[in-house]
């Protein structure tokens, strides 16, 4: 009977042990730098019915590259409620954009192709919200978030060729809306720690253009899209303590964003307005990242 109460105390100690609260810090603050890269695209039809002909405009960035900073503050402001916010923005240095038209279905016919620079500009993303710690102990733990984004781009198109020198076209995204996520936190070793997340994003979509070199076109806005979307981001990282209030941390990350079919206004020195059909547009990218977390 003693042994078998020795076993049942020894027991209850170690479900103790894995099921107690780990005590996280009541703030925490995240600064990172890094590097990002992105593709990103839209087309328009002929008409609002999609049609005449299917697709008649298409523009697409590739390898939208440059140095990404990040802050992040996370506050454990009662029991296991959480408040976070957070601000990251990427200086393009790199990339180029495809200007094509089409006279016929399907990518048919083509009328006009032409390959522009577009190694200037930035995005960046703005993030608040409320977490919560699902799961908490010594070695694992969940937390779910909500919260709202609001994210931009501004991107370019112009020319060093000498044939189009007074080219210096703008397109300027905003992605804004509310998110939720996932974060779960595995502790490896007393000092090494590994992190996974994924949000999810029901966005809606906004952009400017100016086409400055076009005179029919009105300026400093040209045109306009709207339509209806959604961003994915799934994250990994690694976690190193080097002293109890000072962590080295290590991420990388995946995101793809997309909408669907929109409106695309167009703006006349006449006055005049022409509306067709925005068919989509698509952004995928990724960034990878290292930093210091400050615990407090």
């Amino acid at each position: 009977m003693k042994k078998q109460l020795i076993a049942l105390m020894y027991a209850l100690a170690c479900a103790g042990v894995l099921h107690a609260q780990s005590q996280p810090d009541k703030l925490q603050l995240s600064i990172s730098t890094g590097y990002q890269r992105e593709d990103f695209k839209w087309s328009i039809a002929g008409n609002q019915d999609g049609q005449n002909p299917n697709i008649y405009s298409e523009l697409q960035w590739k390898k939208l590259g440059g140095q990404s900073v990040a802050a992040s503050l996370q506050w454990n402001f009662w029991g296991r409620l959480l408040l976070t916010g957070g601000y990251e923005r990427t200086a393009i240095q790199s990339g180029t954009v495809r200007d094509n038209d089409y006279n016929g279905d399907n990518r048919s016919n083509p009328a006009y192709n032409q390959l522009f620079y577009a190694d200037k500009g930035f995005t960046r993303a703005i993030i608040a919200g409320l977490g919560y710690k699902l799961i908490n102990t010594d070695v694992f733990s969940l937390t779910p978030y909500a919260g709202y984004r609001a994210g931009k781009q501004s991107l370019h198109l112009y020319d060093r060729s000498g044939q189009f020198a007074d080219l210096n076209s703008t397109y300027d995204t905003d992605w804004k809306g509310p998110f939720v996520k996932a974060l779960a936190q595995l502790r490896l070793t007393k000092k090494l720690s590994t992190s996974a997340s994924v949000t999810y994003t029901q966005a809606d979509y906004k952009a400017k253009a100016d086409w400055n070199l076009i005179p029919s076109f009105q300026h400093p806005v040209s045109y306009r899209h709207t339509a209806k979307g959604y961003g994915l981001d799934a994250g990994a990282g690694l976690q190193y303590a080097i002293t109890k209030n000072i962590d080295v941390v290590f991420g990388a990350g995946y995101f793809t964003w997309q909408t669907g079919k929109g409106v695309d206004e167009l703006y006349l020195t006449s006055g005049q307005t022409e509306k067709t059909q925005l068919n989509g547009v698509d952004r995928k990218g990724y960034k990878i990242s290292a930093g210091v977390m400050l615990g407090f």
